[in-house]
């Protein structure tokens, strides 16, 4: 196949989520060499996560507070014929040693040892005076006084949001267009 399927379904508190479905096109140099295409994929994949990190007014899926990290748990299928990654990413108040996370990491453990696979749970260094930026906020700017319902959406996904409209966008736009171009459909499904 010349596509990689990624399904990717990001979590917020209550079980509202965005699902996203991206179809990249394999480069020809790496067809059929599985060690270079899961190393593609995985490079792909932690690309797609600051995108879909700024995507709506995420709140900790555990808790509820306002989400500013992202945990991730992937399934990858990239030896079959019609290679394919499911990912889910979980928006957290903190990582690091805070109960939401360490529920989180538990989980993760367990969804790995169902599968048959040994927990990969990577946690990012960071000094304790630094904060990450609150996934609500826009994805260029990345203050939270910009975060909130009100932002402008990328017009050609539909997905990422900006709050200086087209001017964060174009100032955005290098960096965002690979992943906006692969990007098939994406809908936000509100908890029931």
């Amino acid at each position: 196949m010349t596509e990689l399927i990624i399904e990717a379904f990001t979590y917020g508190s209550n079980q509202t989520r965005a699902e996203v479905v991206l179809r990249p096109v394999i480069p020809e140099a790496i067809r059929g060499n599985l060690a270079a295409l899961d190393a593609w994929a995985k490079e792909l994949v932690s690309e797609l996560g600051t995108d879909l990190k700024h995507t709506d007014v995420w709140t900790c899926e555990i808790c509820g507070k306002p989400a500013r990290e992202t945990q991730y748990d992937m399934a990858s299928w990239t030896r079959l014929a019609q290679p394919r990654i499911v990912l889910y990413i979980h928006h957290v108040c903190e990582a690091g040693a805070n109960p939401c996370s360490t529920l989180l990491d538990r989980q993760s453990a367990q969804m790995a040892q169902m599968a048959g696979n040994a927990p990969d749970i990577k946690k990012r260094d960071k000094p304790a005076d630094v904060q990450f930026p609150l996934s609500a906020g826009c994805l260029n700017c990345q203050d939270d006084k910009t975060a909130g319902p009100k932002l402008s959406r990328c017009g050609g996904c539909k997905l990422v949001r900006y709050v200086c409209g087209s001017e964060c966008q174009k100032a955005d736009w290098k960096r965002h267009k690979k992943i906006c171009k692969m990007i098939k459909s994406a809908k936000f499904v509100d908890a029931v």
